[in-house]
């Protein structure tokens, strides 16, 4: 059974650098997606049979890589690192046909020898051989930019995600971070968009990572992120941005961002991206339910009281030093609700039923809500009172007129985007126009009328 599983994966290799070599030749991007696709299965059974993953690697490094390539030592040691074949692999004959000779030569490509080096790594990570996986992946990174071939774009995404993903499971992501830089850059530079996004989100997940926010945000305001990208990079991106605006207190374009990346996320696969997304937009899971109630009611006791309760499922999520934020939040919350409740009420009762730690800071939370328009209310400093002004009617403001226009500025926006898009049948202008037969007809009785009125005129 593993000699037919090792056969079985040593022929799916061989036809993986098949249709590699027609990628090389005919850039067709088909090709190449194709040929990645042996990475799921691969994985798949090296993690049943690791002997079996070794065996067709070797037997793929000895018929497909050349005897010259950087990377071949390196991965002959890493390989001999794991578990070893039940047999050992039989060297290739040598073949006495030039021909033989000239196609074996043209294989060996150095896509054959990056693919190859991505098997190695992703069977490394996979049997927890991290210390050997973290400066191997470098290797593989800086033998990716010394060969500066674009057909390499491809297969040098996936380098660069298990190169990253060795680095944060070693906790060693920062040293990962100026190579991601020098990568990102180089793309930029070509033009290189595969490549281009996946870097980006590794950046912004290093940065994240480490909680340095301010330097995700000045990387954010200074890179576009390529229109061409998949939708999973897409999902990932606006992930990280909805983290970030989330941080800066921009609730409402973080939520736009979260939203956009549940509906990019694949609904087969990435549990765990969708949970996290769900858990970042507040959805309805129990500690954070117990939030979302505490915010829009602006009970800052109840809001501690989840914090102490949950703050180790917070702390797991990363979301805890976005949840501290939040404070400020239900103290806004709570005293919204009280200005519309009183008309006038002392600031130490307001402190009081706000359970703030500091009740003398009270004064200044209330000032600095009336100046962001939370409340409508005036300070009496000398009394230590807070005043509530009367509701005024919206109706009689131009907020009701100015939301009707925008309501029909967006119909007619429709209407007219409606109107361009119209699609009308193919040459139907040409409906009124005479056929080449009827034209030339035409022509001739003109050219006999004209004859004709000239011998009038000369008679």
């Amino acid at each position: 059974m593993p000699e037919k599983m090792e056969e079985q994966l040593i022929a799916d290799l061989s036809a993986a650098f098949a249709v590699l070599e027609r990628f090389v030749n005919a850039r067709e991007p088909r090709h190449m997606v194709q040929a990645l696709r042996v990475l799921g299965p691969f994985r798949k059974k090296g993690k049943e049979s690791p002997g079996v993953a070794v065996g067709a690697l070797m037997a793929a490094l000895s018929t497909h890589v050349a005897p010259s390539a950087a990377l071949r030592a390196p991965m002959l040691a890493l390989l001999g690192m794991l578990p070893q074949p039940a047999e050992p692999v039989p060297a290739p004959a040598a073949s006495e046909d030039k021909d033989d000779e000239k196609k074996a030569s043209i294989s060996k490509l150095p896509e054959n020898e990056v693919l190859v080096g991505l098997l190695v790594l992703t069977l490394l990570l996979d049997h927890n051989q991290v210390i050997a996986a973290v400066p191997f992946s470098l290797q593989l990174m800086e033998r990716v930019g010394a060969l500066k071939r674009r057909t390499l774009d491809p297969i040098a995404e996936r380098v660069y995600f298990y190169a990253s993903w060795a680095h944060e499971v070693n906790g060693t992501l920062v040293a990962i971070r100026s190579p991601l830089l020098a990568a990102h850059r180089t793309a930029c530079l070509h033009h290189n968009s595969t490549c281009q996004a996946t870097l980006l989100n590794l950046l912004l997940r290093n940065y994240q990572h480490y909680k340095l926010f301010d330097q995700a945000e000045k990387l954010l305001t200074k890179t576009t992120f390529p229109e061409s990208a998949g939708a999973t990079q897409l999902a990932r991106y606006l992930y990280y941005t909805g983290r970030i605006k989330a941080l800066q207190l921009e609730y409402t374009e973080a939520h736009r961002c979260l939203l956009q990346a549940q509906r990019k996320a694949p609904t087969t696969k990435g549990l765990g991206f969708r949970l996290a997304v769900y858990k970042l937009a507040r959805a309805p899971m129990r500690p954070y339910l117990e939030l979302v109630q505490a915010v829009r009611l602006g009970d800052l006791a109840a809001f501690r009281m989840a914090m102490e309760k949950h703050a180790a499922t917070f702390t797991a999520d990363s979301n805890y030093t976005l949840i501290v934020r939040l404070r400020q939040n239900v103290i806004r919350a709570g005293l919204r609700n009280i200005s519309l409740a009183y008309s006038r009420i002392a600031l130490s009762d307001v402190a009081a039923k706000l359970v703030l730690d500091h009740p003398e800071d009270m004064e200044s939370i209330a000032a600095k809500a009336i100046r962001d328009g939370v409340i409508e209310a005036t300070l009496d400093h000398a009394n230590a009172v807070l005043i509530s002004k009367d509701p005024t009617d919206v109706y009689s403001t131009l907020e009701p007129q100015a939301a009707f226009h925008k309501r029909i500025t967006f119909c007619l926006n429709v209407h007219n985007d409606a109107v361009k898009a119209m699609s009308y049948p193919p040459d139907a202008h040409k409906d009124g126009l005479l056929d080449a037969d009827a034209m030339k007809q035409r022509q001739l009785e003109e050219a006999e009328l004209a004859e004709a009125l000239a011998e009038e005129d000369y008679e």
